[in-house]
């Protein structure tokens, strides 16, 4: 599979505990990776980032129906197909209106009470569903199952769900409206760029530090965790004589 080129309408870089989180899709992106691959990744690091998301999944809806594009465990898989198959489920009703679609606890609901008690039959207490953002539809849903206790995501984690359904998002219709060599050329372009830059930096850096290109590199990324900036961001501002060491 080809890999997705960056577009103009990746949403902005966090701040705090989910910087890393999305600076490491960034690099997935520069390194080629496939489109299965960093949606997967995504939904890694939703379960990692995100406080009660013990499984994730990604629905993706199309023209032979709904499909669960990635996931970060088998429970969430069983819990979206569960879903499809009975044509009803909060994943569903997220991807169909883009809104959030909320089971606080599985064992008191009675709206989706299919989906709550297979839910609650796999131990999964609460789910959260968010749909995509797109231009024109909801391409499909970001889906958080907690396993703990019954409880919903808070304001903080909410935010958090809405920054990846975004990227998701983006990778999705990139991947729908580019043709496989437009990937291609927009990822070379791209990475050729970021990397020029960024490969520019360390060399003035192991020139000032009077250190290899491994040491470099170190310092460069350093400063962009410190200051709570992208690398690419420090980068550009040591090339351009901005910071000084």
């Amino acid at each position: 599979m080809d890999s997705w080129g960056s577009g103009p309408d990746l949403p902005e870089p966090p701040a705090g505990q989910a910087r890393d989180a999305y600076d490491e899709l960034g690099r997935l992106l520069l390194r080629g990776r496939t489109l299965d691959e960093v949606l997967t990744r995504l939904t890694e690091l939703v379960a990692a980032t995100v406080p009660g998301a013990d499984q994730v999944s990604l629905t993706v809806s199309g023209p032979e129906g709904p499909r669960t594009a990635a996931s970060s465990g088998p429970v969430a898989v069983d819990l979206d197909h569960h879903q499809y198959a009975a044509g009803d489920g909060p994943c569903l009703d997220a991807a169909r209106t883009g809104t959030v679609v909320r089971v606080p606890d599985t064992a008191a609901e009675q709206h989706y009470a299919d989906f709550a008690a297979a839910a609650h039959e796999r131990g999964v207490r609460s789910s959260f569903s968010l749909g995509l953002p797109a231009r024109r539809r909801s391409p499909g849903a970001l889906n958080l199952y907690r396993v703990q206790t019954p409880d919903d995501v808070d304001e903080q984690g909410e935010k958090l769900v809405e920054l990846f359904a975004s990227f998701a998002a983006v990778a999705l219709v990139n991947a729908e409206r580019s043709g496989p060599a437009e990937r291609r050329a927009r990822y070379l372009h791209l990475a050729l760029r970021h990397r020029a830059v960024v490969d520019q930096a360390t060399g003035i850096v192991m020139v000032r530090e009077r250190c290899d290109a491994t040491r470099a590199y170190e310092l460069l990324a350093a400063r962009a965790r410190a200051q709570d900036r992208p690398l690419l961001a420090v980068a550009t501002a040591v090339v351009e004589g901005v910071e000084e060491d």
